[in-house]
């Protein structure tokens, strides 16, 4: 009984030992995602994403996803280290409501456009004149998984 005991520690002990290297690399870069590329995965990356959300009234609705793209979006693709960005769009009634998601390489990146305070909006010149209730703060999470094709 004795040495089944020994050999199951050492067994185990074998393979903790064994696997601390595959936990090393998981642990070095807990937010990246797989790349891919044609199909095939390539080199797994940081990705973090941004979040803005706002709403107007419905009958201004097109002329303001008109300015947004004009005046917020073209800026947000223009600074480095931007990866992407998605406009999303939803009619209740008289109110609809707008979603921003901008895709950056880190926060370092988000940083060097908002200020340390990276939550803080940023509002564009005219938004008073359309937003009901602006939001003061914007949402950041790590992106996990992106299966888009």
């Amino acid at each position: 009984m004795r040495r089944e005991k020994f050999f199951g520690i050492l067994l185990g002990a074998t393979l903790l030992v064994g696997s601390l290297p595959f936990l090393a690399v998981a642990q070095t870069e807990p937010n990246a995602v797989p790349s891919k590329i044609n199909g095939s995965t390539t080199q797994a990356k940081t990705v973090v994403a941004r979040i803005w959300h706002g709403q107007t009234l419905t009958k201004k609705a097109d002329e303001y996803y008109k300015y947004l793209t004009e005046a917020g979006v073209k800026k947000i693709q223009s600074i480095p280290g931007n990866l992407g960005v998605q406009v999303f769009r939803r009619t209740n009634g008289t109110t609809t409501e707008f979603t921003v998601i901008s895709y950056w390489n880190s926060r370092d990146a988000i940083r060097a456009f908002a200020g340390n305070d990276i939550e803080k909006v940023h509002p564009l010149p005219k938004d008073n004149q359309y937003l009901i209730e602006p939001e003061t703060k914007v949402k950041h999470f790590d992106v996990l998984l992106d299966q888009r094709q």
